[in-house]
């Protein structure tokens, strides 16, 4: 009979079907096998990464030092990636020359060539968030080359290290082999990975940066209160020390002053001796009934007692002088005549300088302008002012005198000290000149620095001229000095008439 029975067909038709779907259920397993198994090697991935992370901020602290930090982390890859080598260049000279400094997996013939391994990088990749790959499949770029021919790695990832906004260094690490079969040797989780470290190393170098900046605030801090305290105390010294330079040069007008106040106290005194002396003549001018005459004794009487007050008055005039003069704060501006302020300074310092040595002479030459208007000045730092011009005039004939040797024959050195006083273009000039020793030129423009001083040790603070200056400003003036070394100087102080 031709052909099978209907029975026999239904059942290879049957075997051929369910054949069919066997084929496609195996198909389905194998795809699902190999789904779980990229999954499960993805999870692993993530699980590693995890773990190398965690590790590695452990280890990383801000006092950790770099090196130490990229040595941690080329072991820590191989170690805990599975990677076969790993290392890290840093940058030098410029931002894209790079050399090797820290490396781990290399074999040890290896090694010693990996220490002058020098590139450059592709401005490209020294980029955030950028990385290379190079797989198997990758074309075997210019970097893929230089990696392999430098380094001996196949298949690697590299992955810019950033510190401030610069690409710091730069992470290569790779295999020789795939890891698992039929898959690429790197893949995109392995880079991931590898820029999630360098990412930590970037952080954990700027919490360096954050703890280093604010220790050096704090130590600023610390040494601006220093220095605060060093100023405030600074600033107590020198208020001190000028205290001290006021009661020296009133020291050195005791003297002077001395001299100054006798005379209207011998003139108080006398005329009280000779009052008296009236007062009886008049007593018996009454007793005899003789009026006229008692009236003209009591005329004399009162001119004895004007001539008294006025010399009392000059006597309280010089002791107010002295009392302003010791005073540590400035008083107040008042309406000042400077002409009599310069010759009253003049034969105060005069007289101070002889009562220290009687063999002290000098010319004194002034010549003061009448039509000088008064000045709202303070008067006691005007005078101290002056004062310390005129001393430093009186100490420079006396060194030149000194310094001098008397030649039979010759002229005889004849020390001059020349005061005055002018008005021009509505300010008042006032002039200290001497013929001393004068000043250096180059000198000249430290004269008036506190405490320089051209004057032997224990012979002047340094103080003089610059209080001097100091007060000229203060008043809105200025203060200059002109000199001839060896003929001597003239210092001109202008005060505007306000």
């Amino acid at each position: 009979m031709a052909g099978g029975s209907p029975s026999n067909n239904d059942s290879q038709r049957e075997l051929a079907y369910y054949k069919k779907k066997l084929d496609e259920l195996s198909g389905e397993s194998i795809r699902y096998d190999y789904t779980i198994s990229a999954l499960r090697f993805e999870l692993k991935q993530k699980k590693d990464a995890f773990a190398i992370l965690t590790n590695l901020q452990k280890e990383f602290s801000v006092g950790t030092p770099i090196p130490v930090i990229f040595d941690t982390t080329v072991k820590a890859i191989i170690n805990h990636l599975g990677m076969d080598r790993s290392v890290i260049l840093t940058s030098i000279a410029d931002q894209t020359l790079f050399e090797t400094n820290h490396w781990y997996g290399f074999p040890d013939e290896q090694v010693s060539s990996l220490k002058e391994v020098k590139m450059h990088l592709p401005d490209d990749i020294l980029k955030p968030g950028h990385f290379i790959l190079c797989n198997k499949s990758t074309t075997a770029a210019e970097m893929n080359r230089m990696v392999q021919s430098l380094f001996g790695i196949n298949y690697f990832v590299g992955v810019p290290v950033f510190h401030d906004n610069k690409a710091f260094g730069f992470l290569i690490s790779g295999r020789q082999f795939e890891k698992v079969p039929f898959y690429q040797p790197l893949n995109k989780g392995d880079a991931d990975t590898l820029t999630a470290i360098t990412s930590l190393i970037s952080m954990v170098l700027q919490n360096k940066n954050i703890i280093t900046l604010r220790a050096e605030m704090t130590k600023q801090k610390e040494e601006n209160t220093l220095i605060n305290k060093m100023l405030l105390e600074l600033k107590a010294a020198q208020t001190q020390l000028i205290q001290q330079e006021k009661m020296a040069s009133l020291g050195e007008l005791t003297a002077g002053i001395a001299h100054e106040i006798q005379n209207p106290l011998n003139f108080v005194n006398n005329f009280s001796e000779v009052s008296n002396e009236l007062i009886e003549e008049m007593k018996q001018q009454l007793a005899i009934g003789n009026g006229q005459q008692a009236i003209e004794i009591a005329d004399d009487l009162t001119q004895n007692l004007e001539k008294i007050n006025r010399h009392g008055k000059r006597a309280d005039a010089i002791v107010k002088g002295m009392l302003l003069h010791s005073r540590a704060g400035s008083g107040q501006k008042e309406l000042t005549d400077v002409n009599g302020l310069l010759d009253e300074y003049l034969r105060l310092a005069y007289h101070g300088w002889r009562a220290k040595n009687k063999s002290f002479n000098v010319t004194l030459k002034t010549e003061f302008d009448s039509g000088v208007e008064k000045l709202n000045v303070v008067p006691q730092d005007i005078g101290r002012a002056i004062l310390n011009l005129i001393n430093n005039a009186f100490y420079a004939v006396t060194e030149r005198r000194n310094r001098s040797p008397s030649i039979e024959g010759t002229q005889p050195y004849e020390p001059i000290i020349s005061v005055s006083s002018s008005g021009t273009n509505g300010a008042v000039e006032l002039k200290v000149k001497d013929n001393g020793i004068g000043i250096p030129h180059k000198l000249l423009d430290k004269i008036f620095q506190p405490f320089f001083t051209t004057k032997p040790a224990g012979q002047g603070t340094g103080l003089g001229l610059s209080l001097a200056y100091d007060i000229v400003k203060t008043h809105g003036g200025m203060l200059e000095a002109k000199t001839r070394e060896g003929e001597g100087s003239e210092f001109i102080m202008q005060l505007p008439v306000v």
